[in-house]
C-alpha cells in the first residue's frame, strides 16, 4: 500500500520507521491486537538486492549521504531500514549501556537470540581466502587475536564467496525487520510506502494525535512511535516544534585500509566482509577492527576521490587481490543533526588519535600479510551507526516517552552513547521491550535499573 486512500481512519498506533525499531514495535504491537499503521520512507525494494543495484536502498546511494565534514553516513531507506544494510553481526550490549539507559532489556537480548538464532560461519565461508587467513596469521604473530563473529545468518541459505551484505540480501540468508514487518501485517496491521513524515501533529494541550506526511496529508492515532533511526528522528522532532533534539550525534566512523596482494591467493576474493574481527582494543583505545573482503575492497575505494584515484582504477584490474581491513570507532557524542536535513560530525583531537592507532594496525598486519605498503589506500570516515540524537534521560523518559504525551521514540536515537560495537541486537532488544511496554505486558518500573549512568536520570 503505498497512498492514504483507503487507509483506515481509527488507528491506535502510527509507527514511523520499519528498521530494527519501528518494525520491532510495530510488530510487538500488532501481535498484541492493536491496530497499527506502518509508514516508511522507502519502497519495498525487491529486484537487484545483493548487487550493485542494491545501493539504491541506501539513502542518497551513500555517497550523497554526508555530514558538512565530509563523515559517509550509511543508512537505509528501504523497508527493514538499516537492518538491510548491515553485516549481520551480533554483539552484546556491554554493561554500561544498561546503567546509562537505566534501563535493563537483557532479556530480551537472549528471547532474540533464541527467535532468530545466533551462529558463526562454517569454516567453508572463510578457510578458501587464502588472503584472510594470512591477515589473520599476521595479527595473531602481533598478539591480535581475530575471532569468528556470531551473525543473524542462516549458512543454508547464505552463498559461500558472496559480499553483498551492505546492498541488501537476495536469499533471505540475513535476517531482517522485514520479517517482522510482514509478521506485524499478518496481523492487521497496515502499511503506507514511499511516504516521508514530515512533522507529528498536536492538539492543544501538546498532546500527539498524529503525523503530516510531505505530500501534505494528515493521518491520525491514538499514538505514535517515531522510529526514523538516528537522523531521521531528530529532524522529524525538531520541524514539529521540539527543542535540545538532534545534539550529542555519534555514528561510529570506520576507516577502511585496503590494498592489493601480488597473486590472487594474497586477495580476498570471495571472502566475506566482517567475519572476523579483533575487540582487543575495545576497552583501551574504544575501536574494533575487522576484515574486508575483495569486493567491498573495491568498493570502499569510490566512496573517496582520494582513494579511487590511488588504488578503485588500479584495482579493476586487479580485483581479485584486493584485502583489507576496517577499523571502526566508538566516537565521541559532538555532532548535530538539523532539521532541514543537513548534519554535522566532527572528530576531537581524542576521535582522530584512537582512529589514527587503529589504522595504523591495520596498515601494520595488512603490510606483515604480504600486502606492498605502496598500495595501501585509506578511504576514511564512512560511518553506519547514527545515535545520541534524542538520547534515553535527555528526550525520552525510561518509558520511550517525550514530553509529549503520547508521543514515544525508538530507535537509535535514544542511545545516549555509543556502545562502541554495531548496535543492532541492542536496538532490537529494548524495542521490543518498548512494544511489550506499550501492549502492558512489562510494567517499565520493573525494568529500572538503579546504578544510572551520567544520562538516565529521566
Amino acid at each position: 500500500m503505498s497512498k492514504t486512500k483507503g487507509l483506515n481512519e481509527n488507528y491506535e498506533y502510527i509507527v514511523i520507521g520499519t528498521g530494527p525499531g519501528g518494525g520491532t514495535v510495530a510488530r510487538e504491537l500488532a501481535l498484541g491486537g492493536k491496530k497499527v499503521l506502518i509508514i516508511e520512507a522507502g519502497a519495498w525494494h525487491k529486484h537487484g538486492l545483493g548487487s550493485l543495484l542494491g545501493i539504491r536502498i541506501l539513502k542518497g546511494y551513500l555517497l550523497f549521504s554526508r555530514s558538512r565534514e565530509g563523515v559517509i553516513v550509511a543508512r537505509g531507506m528501504t523497508v527493514g531500514g538499516s537492518s538491510m544494510v548491515y553485516n549481520g553481526n551480533v554483539f552484546d550490549p556491554p554493561d554500561f549501556l544498561y546503567e546509562e539507559m537505566g534501563l535493563d532489556f537483557r532479556i530480551e537480548v537472549d528471547e532474540l537470540k533464541k527467535e532468530i538464532g545466533v551462529r558463526t560461519l562454517p569454516e567453508k565461508f572463510f578457510m578458501n581466502a587464502q588472503g584472510g587467513v594470512k591477515v589473520r596469521e599476521a595479527a595473531a604473530k602481533m598478539g591480535i587475536t581475530f575471532r569468528a563473529q556470531e551473525k543473524f545468518i542462516d549458512p543454508e541459505r547464505c552463498s559461500v564467496g558472496c559480499d553483498w551484505c551492505m546492498m541488501g540480501c537476495p536469499r533471505n540468508a540475513k535476517w531482517t525487520t522485514r520479517n517482522y514487518v510482514e509478521d506485524a501485517l499478518s496481523h492487521g496491521a497496515d502499511l503506507l510506502l514511499s511516504s516521508a513524515v514530515d512533522r507529528i501533529l498536536f492538539d492543544k494541550k501538546g498532546r500527539a494525535i498524529g503525523v503530516k506526511l510531505g505530500n501534505g496529508a494528515s493521518l491520525y492515532a491514538d499514538k505514535i512511535v517515531l522510529s526514523a533511526g538516528g537522523i531521521g528522528t531528530p529532524q522529524i522532532l525538531l520541524r514539529s516544534g521540539m527543542k535540545n533534539v538532534g545534539r550529542s550525534f555519534f555514528m561510529d566512523p570506520m576507516n577502511v585500509v585496503t590494498g592489493y596482494a601480488d597473486n590472487e591467493s594474497g586477495g580476498a576474493w570471495k571472502e566475506m566482509t566482517f567475519t572476523h574481527a579483533t575487540d582487543d582494543f575495545e576497552h583501551s583505545d574504544g575501536f574494533l577492527i575487522g576484515n574486508v573482503g575483495g569486493s567491498y575492497a573495491l568498493l570502499s575505494n569510490f566512496s573517496r576521490i582520494k582513494t579511487m584515484r590511488k588504488n578503485a582504477l588500479k584495482m579493476l584490474p586487479l580485483m581479485k587481490r584486493g584485502i583489507g581491513l576496517f577499523v571502526k570507532l566508538g566516537d565521541n557524542p559532538n555532532g548535530n543533526v538539523f532539521k532541514n536535513g543537513r548534519f554535522t560530525k566532527p572528530m576531537d583531537d581524542d576521535d582522530r588519535k584512537r582512529m589514527k592507532k587503529g589504522t595504523d594496525i591495520c596498515r601494520e598486519i595488512l603490510v606483515r600479510a604480504g600486502i606492498k605498503k605502496s598500495s595501501l589506500a585509506v578511504a576514511e570516515m564512512i560511518g553506519g551507526h547514527p545515535g545520541g540524537t534524542a538520547a534515553m534521560g535527555l528526550i525520552v523518559d525510561r518509558n520511550f516517552m517525550t514530553e509529549h504525551d503520547n508521543l514515544f521514540v525508538c530507535d537509535g536515537s535514544v542511545l545516549p552513547v555509543s556502545p562502541g560495537a554495531p548496535p543492532s541486537l541492542a536496538i532490537l532488544a529494548y524495542s521490543k521491550l518498548c512494544g511489550k511496554m506499550l501492549v502492558g505486558k512489562v510494567r517499565p518500573e520493573d525494568r529500572m535499573v538503579k546504578n544510572l549512568g551520567r544520562h538516565a536520570g529521566a
